[in-house]
């Protein structure tokens, strides 16, 4: 590559940051919250938790705290979140039970 084009494209060959990947369907920011509340929960010294119990602490907060009515955490998404969220902190990899999913 010439060092004009280099000048113009700078970060043609730079690698990037890749985003985290994300539960298919799952909004990011509900996959941020997910895992900043597991975590939390972690800290406080549980060995084991329940991602359906987070779905709903995840629920009270948007819908309660922010008022936010709209809001939908759909039960389909806490399996995949938990299989992210142990994906994401393998350290933590009996945090949630995991059942064999349909898709297995």
């Amino acid at each position: 590559m010439s060092r004009v084009a280099e000048m113009l494209n700078p970060n043609l060959f730079t690698p990037r940051p890749r985003a985290p990947s994300y539960p298919e369907g799952v909004p990011a920011d509900v996959c941020d919250l997910f895992e900043k509340i597991a975590l939390e929960v972690a800290a406080c010294g549980f060995d084991r938790y329940s991602a359906r119990a987070l779905a709903h602490r995840i629920r009270w907060h948007e819908q309660i705290d922010r008022g936010n009515r709209e809001f939908i955490f759909n039960n389909n998404w806490s399996p995949a979140l938990a299989r992210w969220f142990i994906a994401r902190h393998p350290h933590l990899s009996d945090f949630f039970e995991l059942r064999k999913s349909p898709n297995e």
